[in-house]
């Protein structure tokens, strides 16, 4: 049995992001980055990109303050597959998608910009209320991100995390 403790509520887990999810996106439609497992009851912060293969697909994206863009890029989903059921009872799983974000490095003031390798990319993840600052996930859940249809944009991710205050963590 693994035993588990509650950290105080002022630990610098609880008070300082303290983690990084980093992986790199496969090529071809419907790419996966590798998945994790939620090691603890987690807030998940931004997805940041970066582009390592121009992507050939056109997407168009809304960015506030930039506004409506066309894109040539890759499209990029955050998935999360989270177990619904009761501690004992039949697993059933449930899948969620936050997205989608576009990895490009420019967004063109109302234009057409192109993906360009290099190019970085930082999204929050959940920017409404009751849990503005972190998109909360449970132990156990499953996430990876993954790519629209462009059969040849590769993009590195990375996922900033903190672990949620009072969550139970390993001993």
């Amino acid at each position: 049995m693994v035993q588990k403790t509650f950290p105080v509520y002022d630990h610098p887990s609880y008070t300082a992001r303290c983690g990084t999810y980093n992986s790199v996106m496969t090529a071809g439609s419907a790419g996966v980055s590798a998945k994790f497992v939620a090691f603890a009851n987690l807030l998940l912060f931004g997805l940041n990109t970066q582009v390592i293969t121009a992507g050939t697909s056109t997407y168009t994206n809304t960015v506030t303050g930039v506004g409506t863009n066309i894109i040539n890029s890759q499209q990029l989903n955050l998935i999360r597959i989270t177990q619904t059921q009761t501690q004992g009872a039949t697993i059933a799983l449930s899948t969620s998608t936050v997205g989608p974000f576009i990895a490009a490095g420019n967004f063109a003031a109302g234009g057409t910009g192109t993906g360009q390798i290099g190019g970085y990319n930082q999204f929050a993840l959940n920017t409404t209320a009751p849990t503005l600052g972190g998109f909360p996930i449970n132990q156990g859940d499953q996430i990876y991100i993954v790519s629209g249809t462009d059969a040849t944009g590769v993009a590195l991710v990375s996922i900033d995390y903190q672990v949620q205050p009072l969550a139970a963590v390993v001993a």
